[in-house]
Protein backbone atom coordinates (compact mmCIF):
# COMPACT_ATOMS: atom_id res chain seq x y z
CA UNK A 1 0.00 0.00 0.00
CA UNK A 2 1.43 3.43 -0.89
CA UNK A 3 2.38 5.42 2.17
CA UNK A 4 -0.08 8.21 1.38
CA UNK A 5 -2.95 5.72 1.39
CA UNK A 6 -1.66 4.26 4.64
CA UNK A 7 -1.64 7.70 6.23
CA UNK A 8 -5.16 8.35 4.93
CA UNK A 9 -6.29 5.16 6.62
CA UNK A 10 -4.59 6.35 9.81
CA UNK A 11 -6.43 9.69 9.64
CA UNK A 12 -9.74 7.94 9.03
CA UNK A 13 -9.22 5.65 12.01
CA UNK A 14 -8.50 8.64 14.24
CA UNK A 15 -11.83 10.14 13.17
CA UNK A 16 -13.62 6.84 13.84
CA UNK A 17 -12.22 6.92 17.36
CA UNK A 18 -13.79 10.33 17.89
CA UNK A 19 -10.68 12.49 17.33
CA UNK A 20 -11.62 15.51 15.16
CA UNK A 21 -9.03 15.60 12.35
CA UNK A 22 -9.70 18.39 9.86
CA UNK A 23 -8.48 18.77 6.29
CA UNK A 24 -6.15 21.59 7.32
CA UNK A 25 -4.63 19.39 10.03
CA UNK A 26 -4.03 16.62 7.48
CA UNK A 27 -2.32 19.15 5.20
CA UNK A 28 -0.16 20.42 8.07
CA UNK A 29 0.76 16.87 9.01
CA UNK A 30 1.84 15.91 5.49
CA UNK A 31 3.85 19.12 5.11
CA UNK A 32 5.52 18.58 8.47
CA UNK A 33 6.46 14.99 7.60
CA UNK A 34 8.39 16.35 4.61
CA UNK A 35 10.50 18.49 6.93
CA UNK A 36 11.67 15.88 9.43
CA UNK A 37 14.13 13.03 9.32
CA UNK A 38 12.07 9.88 9.71
CA UNK A 39 15.04 8.07 11.23
CA UNK A 40 14.51 10.36 14.24
CA UNK A 41 11.63 8.22 15.36
CA UNK A 42 10.73 10.32 18.37
CA UNK A 43 10.22 13.25 16.00
CA UNK A 44 7.95 11.10 13.81
CA UNK A 45 5.55 10.47 16.71
CA UNK A 46 5.79 14.06 17.95
CA UNK A 47 5.05 15.47 14.48
CA UNK A 48 1.90 13.38 14.10
CA UNK A 49 0.75 14.24 17.61
CA UNK A 50 1.51 17.97 17.32
CA UNK A 51 -0.32 18.41 14.01
CA UNK A 52 -3.32 16.13 14.54
CA UNK A 53 -4.30 16.44 18.21
CA UNK A 54 -5.73 19.73 19.44
CA UNK A 55 -7.09 18.56 22.78
CA UNK A 56 -5.13 16.50 25.32
CA UNK A 57 -8.23 14.54 26.27
CA UNK A 58 -7.78 12.65 22.97
CA UNK A 59 -4.24 11.57 23.76
CA UNK A 60 -5.07 8.05 24.95
CA UNK A 61 -7.19 7.36 21.85
CA UNK A 62 -4.47 8.77 19.60
CA UNK A 63 -1.79 6.59 21.19
CA UNK A 64 -3.92 3.47 20.80
CA UNK A 65 -4.46 4.15 17.09
CA UNK A 66 -0.80 5.06 16.63
CA UNK A 67 0.24 1.80 18.29
CA UNK A 68 -1.95 -0.26 15.97
CA UNK A 69 -0.79 1.48 12.80
CA UNK A 70 2.85 2.13 13.48
CA UNK A 71 3.85 -0.36 16.14
CA UNK A 72 2.02 -3.48 14.96
CA UNK A 73 1.06 -3.11 11.31
CA UNK A 74 4.43 -1.84 10.14
CA UNK A 75 6.68 -4.76 9.38
CA UNK A 76 9.69 -4.81 7.03
CA UNK A 77 7.55 -6.69 4.51
CA UNK A 78 4.78 -4.11 4.54
CA UNK A 79 7.18 -1.20 4.41
CA UNK A 80 8.77 -2.60 1.30
CA UNK A 81 5.61 -1.65 -0.62
CA UNK A 82 5.62 1.94 0.63
CA UNK A 83 6.68 4.72 -1.69
CA UNK A 84 9.00 7.47 -0.56
CA UNK A 85 7.70 10.87 0.41
CA UNK A 86 9.57 13.52 -1.57
CA UNK A 87 13.24 12.56 -1.52
CA UNK A 88 13.06 10.71 1.78
CA UNK A 89 13.35 7.01 2.39
CA UNK A 90 10.33 5.14 3.72
CA UNK A 91 10.10 4.90 7.48
CA UNK A 92 11.73 1.55 8.28
CA UNK A 93 12.40 -0.07 11.63
CA UNK A 94 15.91 -1.50 11.93
CA UNK A 95 16.82 -4.86 13.42
CA UNK A 96 17.15 -3.36 16.88
CA UNK A 97 13.60 -2.08 16.83
CA UNK A 98 11.99 -5.17 15.35
CA UNK A 99 11.26 -6.54 18.80
CA UNK A 100 8.19 -8.15 20.21
CA UNK A 101 6.43 -4.85 21.05
CA UNK A 102 7.66 -3.13 17.79
CA UNK A 103 9.03 -0.20 19.71
CA UNK A 104 10.11 2.36 17.09
CA UNK A 105 12.35 4.41 19.34
CA UNK A 106 9.63 6.88 20.27
CA UNK A 107 9.26 5.51 23.77
CA UNK A 108 7.13 2.81 25.27
CA UNK A 109 3.64 3.01 23.71
CA UNK A 110 1.78 5.70 25.60
CA UNK A 111 -1.27 3.54 26.02
CA UNK A 112 0.73 1.06 28.12
CA UNK A 113 2.93 2.85 30.61
CA UNK A 114 2.82 6.52 29.70
CA UNK A 115 6.62 6.71 29.52
CA UNK A 116 8.26 8.89 26.89
CA UNK A 117 11.73 7.36 27.37
CA UNK A 118 13.16 5.80 24.25
CA UNK A 119 15.97 3.28 23.76
CA UNK A 120 19.37 4.96 23.93
CA UNK A 121 18.09 7.63 26.30
CA UNK A 122 16.21 9.60 23.64
CA UNK A 123 12.98 11.30 24.62
CA UNK A 124 9.95 12.54 22.82
CA UNK A 125 10.98 16.20 22.24
CA UNK A 126 7.52 17.31 23.32
CA UNK A 127 8.24 15.89 26.78
CA UNK A 128 11.97 16.55 27.03
CA UNK A 129 12.81 18.57 30.15
CA UNK A 130 14.08 22.06 29.35
CA UNK A 131 16.58 21.87 32.17
CA UNK A 132 18.51 18.85 30.87
CA UNK A 133 18.98 19.09 27.12
CA UNK A 134 21.90 18.56 24.79
CA UNK A 135 22.35 20.71 21.70
CA UNK A 136 20.82 17.92 19.58
CA UNK A 137 17.80 17.56 21.87
CA UNK A 138 17.29 21.34 21.91
CA UNK A 139 17.30 21.39 18.10
CA UNK A 140 14.54 18.76 18.09
CA UNK A 141 12.48 20.81 20.54
CA UNK A 142 12.90 24.00 18.53
CA UNK A 143 11.93 22.20 15.31
CA UNK A 144 8.49 21.58 16.82
CA UNK A 145 7.89 25.20 17.88
CA UNK A 146 6.29 26.27 14.54
CA UNK A 147 3.90 23.29 14.72
CA UNK A 148 2.85 24.10 18.28
CA UNK A 149 2.51 27.76 17.36
CA UNK A 150 -0.08 26.83 14.74
CA UNK A 151 -1.87 24.60 17.23
CA UNK A 152 -1.95 27.40 19.80
CA UNK A 153 -3.24 29.78 17.14
CA UNK A 154 -6.13 27.40 16.44
CA UNK A 155 -7.00 27.36 20.15
CA UNK A 156 -6.91 31.15 20.33
CA UNK A 157 -9.18 31.45 17.29
CA UNK A 158 -11.69 29.07 18.89
CA UNK A 159 -11.51 30.96 22.19
CA UNK A 160 -12.00 34.31 20.45
CA UNK A 161 -15.04 33.09 18.53
CA UNK A 162 -16.53 31.75 21.74
CA UNK A 163 -15.95 35.03 23.56
CA UNK A 164 -17.28 37.14 20.70
CA UNK A 165 -20.72 35.51 20.58
CA UNK A 166 -23.85 37.64 20.54
CA UNK A 167 -25.55 38.49 23.82
CA UNK A 168 -29.24 39.10 24.46
CA UNK A 169 -30.17 42.80 24.34
CA UNK A 170 -32.68 42.49 27.17
CA UNK A 171 -33.87 46.11 27.24
CA UNK A 172 -34.51 46.36 23.52
CA UNK A 173 -36.27 42.97 23.43
CA UNK A 174 -38.63 43.89 26.31
CA UNK A 175 -39.28 47.36 24.93
CA UNK A 176 -40.21 45.94 21.52
CA UNK A 177 -42.47 43.30 23.11
CA UNK A 178 -44.79 46.03 24.48
CA UNK A 179 -46.37 46.38 21.05
CA UNK A 180 -47.38 42.69 21.16
CA UNK A 181 -48.80 42.59 24.65
CA UNK A 182 -45.51 41.78 26.35
CA UNK A 183 -44.84 38.73 24.17
CA UNK A 184 -41.23 38.91 22.81
CA UNK A 185 -41.91 38.06 19.18
CA UNK A 186 -38.53 39.48 18.16
CA UNK A 187 -35.32 38.72 19.99
CA UNK A 188 -32.63 41.40 19.74
CA UNK A 189 -28.98 40.73 20.40
CA UNK A 190 -25.88 42.85 20.69
CA UNK A 191 -22.54 41.82 19.27
CA UNK A 192 -19.89 41.48 21.97
CA UNK A 193 -16.27 41.94 21.02
CA UNK A 194 -13.58 41.05 23.51
CA UNK A 195 -10.72 43.51 23.40
CA UNK A 196 -7.35 42.00 22.56
CA UNK A 197 -5.06 41.86 25.60
CA UNK A 198 -1.80 43.77 25.96
CA UNK A 199 1.02 41.33 26.76
CA UNK A 200 4.11 42.22 28.79
CA UNK A 201 6.70 39.47 29.20
CA UNK A 202 9.53 39.43 31.75
CA UNK A 203 12.10 36.70 31.03
CA UNK A 204 15.00 35.28 32.98
CA UNK A 205 17.84 34.90 30.44
CA UNK A 206 20.45 33.39 32.76
CA UNK A 207 22.16 30.25 31.55
CA UNK A 208 19.90 27.77 33.32
CA UNK A 209 16.66 29.30 31.96
CA UNK A 210 17.71 30.85 28.64
CA UNK A 211 16.49 27.96 26.44
CA UNK A 212 13.10 27.95 28.11
CA UNK A 213 12.72 31.73 27.81
CA UNK A 214 13.69 31.75 24.13
CA UNK A 215 11.18 29.05 23.24
CA UNK A 216 8.44 30.78 25.26
CA UNK A 217 9.16 34.11 23.53
CA UNK A 218 9.06 32.40 20.12
CA UNK A 219 5.60 30.99 20.87
CA UNK A 220 4.36 34.36 22.19
CA UNK A 221 5.71 36.16 19.11
CA UNK A 222 3.94 33.70 16.82
CA UNK A 223 0.62 34.69 18.44
CA UNK A 224 1.18 38.42 17.98
CA UNK A 225 -1.98 38.92 15.91
CA UNK A 226 -4.12 37.86 18.87
CA UNK A 227 -2.72 40.61 21.08
CA UNK A 228 -3.04 44.36 20.98
CA UNK A 229 0.62 44.86 21.75
CA UNK A 230 3.57 42.86 23.07
CA UNK A 231 6.40 44.27 25.17
CA UNK A 232 9.30 42.12 26.34
CA UNK A 233 11.88 42.55 29.10
CA UNK A 234 14.90 40.38 29.96
CA UNK A 235 17.00 40.20 33.09
CA UNK A 236 19.73 38.46 35.02
CA UNK A 237 20.44 40.91 37.80
CA UNK A 238 19.36 43.99 35.80
CA UNK A 239 16.26 44.35 33.66
CA UNK A 240 16.24 45.69 30.10
CA UNK A 241 13.59 46.38 27.46
CA UNK A 242 14.25 43.91 24.60
CA UNK A 243 11.09 44.56 22.56
CA UNK A 244 13.12 46.06 19.71
CA UNK A 245 15.62 43.20 19.70
CA UNK A 246 12.84 40.63 19.34
CA UNK A 247 11.24 42.50 16.46
CA UNK A 248 14.55 42.39 14.58
CA UNK A 249 14.89 38.63 14.47
CA UNK A 250 13.77 35.14 15.43
CA UNK A 251 13.41 34.77 19.23
CA UNK A 252 14.94 31.30 18.99
CA UNK A 253 18.18 32.85 17.75
CA UNK A 254 18.53 35.79 20.08
CA UNK A 255 20.56 34.16 22.88
CA UNK A 256 23.85 35.86 22.10
CA UNK A 257 22.10 38.89 20.62
CA UNK A 258 20.37 39.85 23.85
CA UNK A 259 23.47 39.33 25.99
CA UNK A 260 25.52 41.57 23.68
CA UNK A 261 23.00 44.34 23.09
CA UNK A 262 20.82 44.46 26.22
CA UNK A 263 21.93 45.49 29.70
CA UNK A 264 20.84 42.46 31.67
CA UNK A 265 24.04 41.77 33.63
CA UNK A 266 24.76 44.07 36.55
CA UNK A 267 27.43 44.24 39.22
CA UNK A 268 27.22 40.62 40.39
CA UNK A 269 26.11 38.67 37.33
CA UNK A 270 24.01 36.37 39.54
CA UNK A 271 20.29 36.02 38.89
CA UNK A 272 18.41 38.37 41.21
CA UNK A 273 14.61 38.35 40.98
CA UNK A 274 14.22 40.78 43.86
CA UNK A 275 16.47 43.39 42.29
CA UNK A 276 14.76 42.90 38.92
CA UNK A 277 11.26 43.42 40.34
CA UNK A 278 12.30 46.53 42.28
CA UNK A 279 14.07 47.98 39.23
CA UNK A 280 11.16 47.14 36.93
CA UNK A 281 8.77 48.91 39.29
CA UNK A 282 11.00 51.97 39.35
CA UNK A 283 11.70 52.23 35.61
CA UNK A 284 8.78 50.62 33.78
CA UNK A 285 5.83 50.65 36.18
CA UNK A 286 3.94 53.18 34.06
CA UNK A 287 3.76 50.65 31.22
CA UNK A 288 1.48 48.37 33.24
CA UNK A 289 -2.25 49.12 33.40
CA UNK A 290 -5.59 47.34 33.74
CA UNK A 291 -5.34 46.11 30.13
CA UNK A 292 -1.95 44.48 30.67
CA UNK A 293 -1.38 40.77 31.17
CA UNK A 294 2.06 40.25 32.70
CA UNK A 295 3.80 36.96 31.87
CA UNK A 296 6.91 36.06 33.89
CA UNK A 297 9.17 33.26 32.64
CA UNK A 298 11.71 31.95 35.14
CA UNK A 299 12.54 29.45 37.87
CA UNK A 300 12.54 31.99 40.75
CA UNK A 301 15.99 30.80 41.92
CA UNK A 302 17.27 33.94 43.60
CA UNK A 303 20.74 32.97 44.85
CA UNK A 304 19.68 33.53 48.48
CA UNK A 305 19.00 37.24 47.97
CA UNK A 306 16.06 39.46 49.02
CA UNK A 307 12.81 38.60 47.23
CA UNK A 308 11.32 42.13 47.12
CA UNK A 309 7.90 40.50 46.84
CA UNK A 310 6.25 43.85 47.61
CA UNK A 311 7.34 45.02 44.15
CA UNK A 312 5.47 42.12 42.54
CA UNK A 313 2.46 42.97 44.68
CA UNK A 314 2.50 46.52 43.24
CA UNK A 315 2.67 45.13 39.69
CA UNK A 316 -0.27 42.85 40.46
CA UNK A 317 -2.35 45.80 41.68
CA UNK A 318 -1.84 47.66 38.41
CA UNK A 319 -2.10 44.76 35.94
CA UNK A 320 -5.13 42.94 34.63
CA UNK A 321 -3.47 39.59 35.33
CA UNK A 322 -0.07 38.19 36.34
CA UNK A 323 0.95 34.67 35.25
CA UNK A 324 4.21 32.96 36.16
CA UNK A 325 5.66 30.15 34.03
CA UNK A 326 8.23 28.05 35.88
CA UNK A 327 10.38 25.60 33.86
CA UNK A 328 10.89 23.40 36.92
CA UNK A 329 8.48 20.64 38.02
CA UNK A 330 6.50 21.39 41.17
CA UNK A 331 8.54 18.85 43.12
CA UNK A 332 11.51 21.24 42.94
CA UNK A 333 9.66 24.42 43.87
CA UNK A 334 11.00 26.09 47.01
CA UNK A 335 13.92 23.67 47.20
CA UNK A 336 17.34 25.23 47.62
CA UNK A 337 17.29 28.91 46.61
CA UNK A 338 13.90 28.71 44.84
CA UNK A 339 11.44 31.29 46.21
CA UNK A 340 8.53 30.67 43.85
CA UNK A 341 6.14 30.22 46.78
CA UNK A 342 7.05 33.71 48.02
CA UNK A 343 5.81 35.14 44.72
CA UNK A 344 2.82 32.83 44.10
CA UNK A 345 0.34 34.85 46.27
CA UNK A 346 0.86 37.84 43.97
CA UNK A 347 0.18 35.90 40.76
CA UNK A 348 -3.18 34.90 39.32
CA UNK A 349 -1.69 31.60 38.19
CA UNK A 350 1.68 29.84 38.49
CA UNK A 351 2.29 27.16 35.86
CA UNK A 352 4.81 24.33 35.99
CA UNK A 353 6.23 24.09 32.46
CA UNK A 354 9.15 21.62 32.49
CA UNK A 355 8.61 20.64 28.85
CA UNK A 356 7.15 21.86 25.56
CA UNK A 357 3.78 20.15 25.99
CA UNK A 358 3.14 21.73 29.38
CA UNK A 359 4.33 25.14 28.17
CA UNK A 360 1.90 24.96 25.25
CA UNK A 361 -0.93 23.92 27.54
CA UNK A 362 -0.17 26.78 29.94
CA UNK A 363 0.06 29.43 27.20
CA UNK A 364 -3.30 28.26 25.89
CA UNK A 365 -4.84 29.42 29.17
CA UNK A 366 -3.54 33.00 28.98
Amino acid sequence: MPLLHYLQAFFSELRRQGIPVTTSQVRDCCQALLLIDWSQRDCFYATLFATLVKDYSYRKAFDEVFQRFFLEYLSPGNLGHFVTVGAREPFRPNEETAVSDYDLGMGTPMGRSGSSQAPGGLKNPLEQDFGRVTAEELARIEALVPLLARRLAAKFIKKRRRNDQNQLDFRRTIRNSMSSGGIPLNIFTVRRFREKPVILTICDVSGSVMNFSCIALALIASLERFFQHIESYAFIDEVSDITGLLLSGNPLNFRGHVLRHARVVGATGYTNYGRMLAEFNQRFRQRVNRKTTVLIFGDARNNWQENEKGALQEIKKQAKKVCWFNPEPKSLWSSGDSIIHDYAPYCDTVFACPNLLMLEKALGKV
